[in-house]
């Protein structure tokens, strides 16, 4: 430890017992925009900018005494005068929870571990110094399980996901909202063996420039977008336009998720998905099929672009900022498109809940649970007229862990005269469901008590 000396100390108190280092030498200045534990009374404290005891210098671990008598870890780590510095293990109820890593007090990187498992979930990499804003970030999301073999017995390999993606961090209150921002890759592993699916670009949380997936057979499918708003779209095979059907495979590589009619290198035919267990029979079928010709979707939910193009645009409010999504996941608000007969309000949703992944879909326009725009002052309605780029129920739509999806609602009526507004599934007025044995409140899916610009 440098200069400093330190010597060893055991600590017990109704809190935490243990043992930790500390500093028999430490004659610092305090930086006022960091961080400092220290020792005293039998205590370990910290405040920001100054200390009143004996700094922790070196190893530290504490732990608690569980039910069976057995430790129950809480941290390890080590400190370096009263900085944490280097890895710090950081335990629930003697698990593991995450692992931050330090640099004399600076956070460089979080690893978030699977509750009871020793297993990664997600991890941080700052990649600008504190102090940056936004910081800069790299965000990796993990799904990782035991592969079986056919009588469902561990092989020793894994299989599963990771996406990575690069963004920053604005300040939520006391926590931290995450944007996309950069380069953004996903992958699939399966028996230990890792490919790549998917890379693009990120600005803002908006898909931006040329996006490439690959498909099985070689072939590659390569969107281009302006502002999360897709250009176009070509499936080539050695470099050339392909013709036939395109297979999207699930983590396996042996069955089909999706596949797509292509001609001449656009979709021509039916886009097939949303598979589901044939009942009585061990094959999967799709559900949901959507035509297209000549690159166009007959079906105006996956045709935004041409909606867009026939509207009469009065002005753009920009948002980019995380709602109070209350119900499931993330959801960010990221701009509202006012018309001369209505509003667009598109939205960005993220899984950062389900680490097997998640399902999302809305009810289609006049269906029960539909969305509705809600004029908090005047308490009007204006229900959804149009939904694009989402799964309508009863099908849905798949998202990775980490992975996000772009969706639009079109209120007709709704006008930049409303000013104070909550968009909701269901009945607005009563947008919660509260269970009758624990209590627990479950609100619709939304975004709640927004004030527009």
């Amino acid at each position: 430890m440098a200069q400093y000396q330190s010597k060893a100390v055991k600590v017990k108190n109704s809190d935490y017992e243990g043992t930790i280092e500390v500093c028999t030498n430490c004659k610092i200045t305090a930086d006022p925009q960091k961080t400092y534990k220290w020792f005293k009374n039998g205590k370990i404290s910290e405040s920001k900018g100054s200390f009143q005891g004996e700094l922790l210098h070196g190893k530290v671990e504490l732990y608690t005494m569980g039910m069976d008598g057995e430790k129950e870890m809480i941290e390890r780590g080590s400190y370096f005068t009263g900085l944490k510095d280097g890895k710090i293990e950081e335990y629930a109820f003697g698990h593991l929870e995450h692992i931050e890593t330090y640099d004399k007090g600076e956070l460089k990187e979080i690893e978030y571990y699977q509750p009871g498992k020793k297993i990664i979930e997600r991890k941080i990499v700052y990649t600008s110094p504190v102090g940056t804003n936004p910081r800069k970030v790299k965000m990796t999301f993990y799904y990782i399980d035991d592969h079986l073999d056919d009588k469902k017995q561990p092989t020793g390999k894994k299989f599963g996901r990771r996406l990575e993606v690069e963004g920053y961090q604005v300040p939520n209150g006391e926590n931290f909202s995450n944007f996309y921002d950069g380069a953004f890759k996903k992958y699939t592993t399966w028996e230990d063996v890792e490919t790549l699916r998917q890379e693009g670009n990120f600005s803002k949380n908006r898909r931006h420039g040329e996006w490439k997936t690959y498909y099985a057979d070689g072939v590659v499918g390569i969107a281009k977008y302006d502002n999360d708003m897709l250009v176009s779209e070509q499936f080539l095979k050695d470099g050339q336009p392909f013709t036939g059907l395109v297979k999207e495979m699930g983590l396996s590589g042996k069955s089909e998720v999706a596949t797509i009619e292509v001609k001449n290198g656009i979709r021509h035919g039916k886009t097939s998905d949303n598979y589901r267990k044939v009942e009585g029979k061990d094959e999967f079928k799709p559900t949901r099929f959507i035509e297209y010709e000549n690159g166009k979707s007959k079906d105006e939910t996956f045709d935004f672009p041409s909606f867009l193009k026939n509207q009469k645009i009065i002005r753009e409010a920009q948002y980019t900022q995380e709602c109070d999504s209350k119900g499931s996941e993330l959801l960010f608000l990221d701009k509202i498109i006012y018309t001369d007969k209505g509003a667009i309000a598109i939205f960005q949703n993220v899984n950062t809940t389900f680490i097997q992944g998640s399902v999302i879909s809305t009810a289609a326009p006049g269906k029960e649970g539909a969305f509705t725009a809600y004029d908090l002052t005047t308490k009007k309605t204006y229900k959804v007229t149009k939904v694009f780029n989402i799964a309508l129920q009863p099908h849905n739509q798949f998202l990775a862990y980490g992975e996000m999806a772009t969706f639009m609602l079109y209120f007709e009526g709704l006008t930049q005269a409303v000013k104070k507004i909550s968009f909701v599934e269901g009945d607005p007025e009563n947008p919660f469901v509260v269970d009758e044995k624990t209590g627990n409140t479950t609100y619709n899916w939304g975004c709640y008590e927004l004030t527009t610009k």
